[in-house]
């Protein structure tokens, strides 16, 4: 694992000095295969389930004895709505009522996180910020981003509303507080700034 130390920059991106990661957040051996296993677990949760097929109860028509039962050469058939005939119902398909979850244990979430996290830093990936609005100020975000050479996606962490208002309409920007943000997010996000003042708060969500 590398050094967690990372530079914080102020609002028209210039370094102001540097903080160190939390070593909650932080790995000596991250596993990229447990971060796999979490971004699908995610992926999963996101499935509404909606999609529904039509069993052979369901689908409308043949009630009628499609051909005799004896003499004419053919199998035996008592409906065209089975599953093998045209137009007839669909067998095992899905249904609302699957649950697409998938679970991790408490101990292999906590080290996705981290390995996650880990990685980043090891890239050299994220930054914090240090930076007090009285308002939302969009313009001015849009010129950090900027300056740091953003130009992919990036995710910022604060549980600082002007910050969080102030980031949340650039393009390509995700927003997110502390508690919310997912290995997804991490792994999506090509560059993660994190507010200074967050750091701590973010370590203590994902002790062990």
């Amino acid at each position: 694992m590398e050094s967690g130390k990372i530079n914080v920059y102020n609002i028209e991106g210039s370094i102001t000095g540097s903080v160190e990661l939390d070593a909650n957040l932080l790995t000596d051996a991250p596993n990229k295969h447990v971060v796999f296993e979490q971004v699908v677990a995610e992926n999963a949760a996101l499935r509404q389930g909606t999609h529904s097929t039509l069993t052979k109860s369901e689908v409308r028509g043949g009630g009628r004895k499609p051909r005799p039962q004896k003499h004419t050469g053919n199998a035996r058939q008592g409906s065209t709505r089975n599953p093998h005939w045209p137009g007839g119902g669909v067998a095992f398909g899905p249904k609302p009522t699957r649950n697409y979850n998938l679970y991790l244990n408490t101990k292999a979430h906590a080290l996705a996180f981290k390995s996650a996290i880990t990685l980043k830093n090891n890239d050299h990936l994220i930054s914090a910020i240090e930076v007090s609005l009285a308002k939302p100020n969009t313009k001015s975000f849009a010129k950090l981003f900027d300056k740091l050479g953003y130009t992919k996606s990036v995710l910022l962490i604060s549980d600082n509303e002007q910050i969080l208002k102030s980031a949340r309409n650039i393009v390509k920007v995700v927003a997110k507080k502390t508690n919310s943000v997912s290995v997804r997010d991490i792994i999506n996000g090509a560059n993660i700034l994190i507010d200074k003042t967050a750091i701590s708060t973010l370590a203590k969500g994902h002790k062990e």
